[in-house]
């Protein structure tokens, strides 16, 4: 199961940054825009590691304490060892957004340093003067249900004593595993999310009305 054991190593490893979150206007839609971001200093190794790097972002549009709307964004970066070039796709709810290839690291790491999600929700039916807030809840490789089930045997299976350092590295030995990764990971499901990460970042813009947002152009 070494396709379990590189997930749980990567997880161990990740660094949070800073962003912040801005509600844009483009045409006849709002938008988002993450900007500020800070990756770990890692993370430009790790997208040559042949595994896929992936962010998911869940975007929901509030009035008060209600939730209006809601989208899921995910962006996955894919290096080719055999081209040397990664590969940025962009998926809104499933449907593929666009895709874009660089050359170099450093490269895919400044397009995410700002991204900016022109059509999330309509204006048509939104309420023009009551504030609105949106949130952004962004996992970084992120494990779904099924896949937690899978390592979660595979932990059980594997369970020598191993420990995290007091920087917070996996120490494995004997192909063993930290009990306190799984145990971070299996909060979030027991709060009820389907997808769940070691690091997760929720942004909340100001407060705004639809009419102060400046329209954008594309």
């Amino acid at each position: 199961m070494k396709g379990v054991l590189a997930i749980l190593l990567a997880l161990a490893t990740t660094n949070s940054w800073a962003a912040e979150l801005a509600a844009v206007r483009v045409d006849n839609h709002l938008g988002a825009r993450l900007q500020g971001t800070s990756l770990p200093e890692s993370f430009g190794r790790d997208l040559t590691s042949g595994l896929t790097s992936r962010l998911m972002i869940r975007l929901t549009l509030h009035q008060a304490a209600r939730e209006l709307r809601a989208r899921s964004v995910e962006i996955a970066i894919r290096y080719d060892l055999w081209d040397e070039t990664f590969t940025l796709t962009r998926t809104l709810d499933g449907i593929s957004l666009d895709t874009a290839t660089y050359r170099e690291a450093q490269q895919v790491i400044r397009e995410l340093q700002q991204i900016t999600f022109s059509e999330l929700f309509p204006t048509s039916g939104l309420p023009a003067d009551v504030e609105l807030v949106m949130r952004a809840v962004v996992l970084l490789n992120p494990i779904d249900r099924e896949r937690l089930e899978e390592i979660r045997k595979w932990v059980a299976k594997n369970n020598k004593r191993s420990t995290l350092d007091p920087a917070g590295a996996l120490g494995v030995g004997d192909a063993s595993v930290s009990s306190a990764i799984m145990e971070r990971i299996f909060e979030q499901y027991t709060s009820g999310a389907d997808a769940a990460a070691v690091w997760q970042q929720t942004l909340t813009t100001e407060p705004f009305r639809l009419g102060s947002v400046p329209l954008e152009s594309r």
